[in-house]
């Protein structure tokens, strides 16, 4: 059983195709990362695989469950299983860290606020925030709020987890830190997928990179393939530019 996979899934907005037929799986542990250049498709697949977007044709499976529009509860359940990490944080300024972080298990999945609460002060460690627990996002890096994000994200205790260019709205000297919380997940066999523009992340962390452009699949296999020795003559293009 695969954790995520997607059979002929297509998206359109309007009269535009964003991507047709796409058939992609993700095994268990595994760390799937998608580059390409920007308006290729890659945010709207991934914002399709828990339906933030609805696909216009095909199937999402989480964990060999369907994702079914008509049986709201079941979906809800499912979807619940992964984990979402946006670009720009999507943080409750109102809330402390530790309040962002304990408000979707208590208010969504109604578990005991003491239990929420232990697991959130050792997630927030984890994410090496432990002296920020009682501070506002206005007081917060950019760096440190997507850490904030990647904890709250966790507290659910997600199957997988789902990065949307978690990077890409921070200054340089602050992607470190972000993607080294990444790489500690991935060492500790968090199944995830992850659309970037980090290629450096794509080369270390990645079991396998998918290169998309206009919507499609052109290439995919280990870094070692795509980086190293892409087939597709558009994959090298694109590589050329970004490396």
């Amino acid at each position: 059983m695969y954790m995520i996979e997607t059979k002929n899934l297509t998206k359109k907005f309007g009269k535009l195709t964003v991507f047709e037929g796409l058939n992609v799986t993700v095994e268990k542990g595994e760390v799937l990362v998608i580059i390409g250049p920007s308006g290729s498709g890659k945010s709207t697949f991934l914002r399709c695989l828990n339906h933030l977007e609805v696909p216009n044709d095909g199937e999402v499976f989480i964990e060999g469950e369907k994702l079914d529009v008509k049986n709201k509860k079941h979906m809800r359940n499912t979807i619940e299983k992964v984990g979402m990490v946006f670009q720009n944080f999507n943080l409750f300024h109102h809330m402390t860290v530790m309040q962002n972080v304990i408000e979707a298990p208590i208010t969504v999945k109604h578990e005991e606020r003491e239990e929420v609460l232990k697991r959130a002060k050792i997630i927030i460690e984890k994410v090496g925030l432990k002296e920020k627990v009682d501070e506002y996002p206005s007081k917060l890096s950019g760096g440190q709020k997507q850490r904030v994000a990647i904890a709250r994200s966790l507290a659910m205790r997600p199957d997988i987890m789902l990065f949307d260019e978690p990077t890409s709205s921070l200054d340089p000297e602050l992607v470190g830190e972000v993607l080294g919380v990444m790489k500690d997940l991935a060492k500790e066999g968090m199944t995830m997928v992850v659309v970037t523009h980090e290629m450096g992340f794509a080369k270390d962390v990645a079991d396998r990179v998918i290169f998309m452009d206009g919507g499609k699949i052109v290439e995919e296999g280990t870094p070692e393939e795509l980086f190293m020795a892409p087939k597709e003559r558009r994959t090298r293009e694109f590589l050329n530019k970004v490396l």
